[in-house]
């Protein structure tokens, strides 16, 4: 899709946006897990720019990675974790520059990817779409110029920084978006959980391991619409039983339950 406009118009509203921000995991570490059934982080209070930024990774020409939240978390043993965000109004705290900050806007419509592997961290320089070495990856695979960011919802991608440290990697692992499915022209694309509540949750049995999540909005014809509100989002991972043992503990309480109804009708 040819977005030369669109990146005009954006350019002319830059005023109104929040600092644009290279990948990180500031404030959006949820922490180490060892396996532990029921160990869970929550992390609130964050935002992305505009209600697009997952699904405009969908299509093809990317994403612009400057349009999500990236969150990581660290297994140190295999385990099956619940990943689920939801839309969230919430005020950012005040500062000198801005000591009366108004309210976070609360209807992300919100879409997140799972990944195996870590964008640079320090001492390392940080991660970047408009960076040459990130441009360079997307053309040799996409061609010159076909590319608007080096985002992508459905499938491995690479990005690298300012200083020819070699590229982060993501390998995809899955996705989930609200709603009962999106299709921009290109088909309906999966995924949808078939509920348009402003929230979204998948489980994965995982590997130990380093990984990142990529969350943002997944109204397409948000893009288009200026200014590019900040959209607030709270986060959870939890480590929950495996499907097979969930399965067997619900049919383990059915049983129970079943028993102690047959002994309140004898008595």
């Amino acid at each position: 899709m040819n977005k030369t406009i669109r990146y005009a118009m954006l350019l002319a509203g830059m005023t109104s946006l929040p600092a644009m921000a290279h990948i990180g995991y500031g404030g959006r570490d949820f922490g180490s897990f060892d396996g532990t059934l029921g160990a869970s982080q929550t992390i609130a209070n964050q935002s992305a720019t505009g209600n697009f930024g997952w699904i405009d990774g969908t299509d093809a020409d990317w994403g612009d990675s400057h349009r999500l939240r990236a969150y990581r978390f660290t297994l140190t043993e295999d385990a099956t974790v619940n990943i689920s965000f939801q839309a969230q109004v919430f005020t950012p705290a005040p500062t000198e520059a801005n000591p009366n900050p108004t309210a976070v806007e609360g209807g992300l419509i919100p879409g997140f990817s799972l990944y195996a592997g870590l964008a640079h961290v320090a001492p390392f320089g940080a991660d970047h779409d408009g960076g040459a070495g990130s441009v360079a990856i997307r053309d040799a695979i996409a061609g010159a110029g076909n590319t608007e960011g080096s985002f992508r919802a459905l499938t491995d991608w690479a990005i690298t920084n300012d200083n020819n440290d070699p590229a982060s990697q993501f390998t995809y692992i899955g996705h989930i978006y609200d709603g009962l499915g999106v299709d921009y022209g290109t088909g309906l694309i999966a995924g949808a959980d078939g509920v348009a509540d402003q929230y979204v949750s998948r489980t994965f049995s995982l590997a130990a391991g380093d990984y990142s999540i990529f969350v943002g909005g997944a109204d397409y014809a948000n893009q288009d619409i200026l200014p590019l509100l900040p959209y607030g989002v709270s986060g959870t991972v939890a480590v929950v039983p495996e499907p097979e043992a969930y399965a067997m503990l619900l049919a383990g309480l059915g049983l129970m339950g079943a028993m102690v109804r047959r002994r309140a009708g004898r008595g």
